[in-house]
């Protein structure tokens, strides 16, 4: 299931009604339609789920062509989840564009009669590690020798 979003400038809406039901896992995603230049051009864009009911239950995640999986923590009950995006670098004071949250509501699921599993959501930090294997990867592959080889030539 997706639920899907507009962004526009640094205003963000929700596009559906598809109702969002607590405790599901690695089956809703959210999709973002970047309208402005900006959002589009922009080399990271990452999506934040906080649950302002819960402490410290907010999930940022890189979109990957628009979209991304919601962390299955942020739907661990019923409740209201909170949804926004941000780009740029905020971190050290260069453009960082943000939007307003949108409410996401999360109705109450059935019963469950077994063991869910608990395996935690990948975050960014997740993200940045796997972005920086494939470019360490893809430099080995473009140098044909090893620091430890292009040691041995000097020695």
């Amino acid at each position: 299931m997706i639920i899907r979003f507009r962004v526009t400038g640094q205003e963000l809406i929700r596009q559906d009604v598809s109702k969002v039901v607590s405790d599901t896992r690695n089956y809703l995603f959210a999709a973002f339609k970047l309208i402005d230049d900006e959002w589009r051009r922009a080399e990271t864009v990452t999506a934040s789920f906080n649950r302002p009911d819960k402490e410290n239950c907010c999930y940022t995640i890189v979109l990957d062509k628009g979209i991304c999986l919601v962390p299955w923590e942020v739907l661990a009950d019923e409740g209201l989840m909170e949804v926004s995006l941000q780009c740029g670098n905020c971190a050290d004071g260069n453009k960082c564009i943000t939007t307003n949250p949108v409410l996401v509501k999360i109705n109450k699921c059935g019963e469950k009669c077994g063991l869910i599993p608990t395996t935690a959501s990948p975050g960014i930090y997740q993200e940045l590690v796997k972005r920086v294997d494939k470019a360490e990867k893809f430099i080995n592959e473009m140098v044909p020798i090893t620091i430890e080889e292009i040691s041995e030539l000097f020695e």
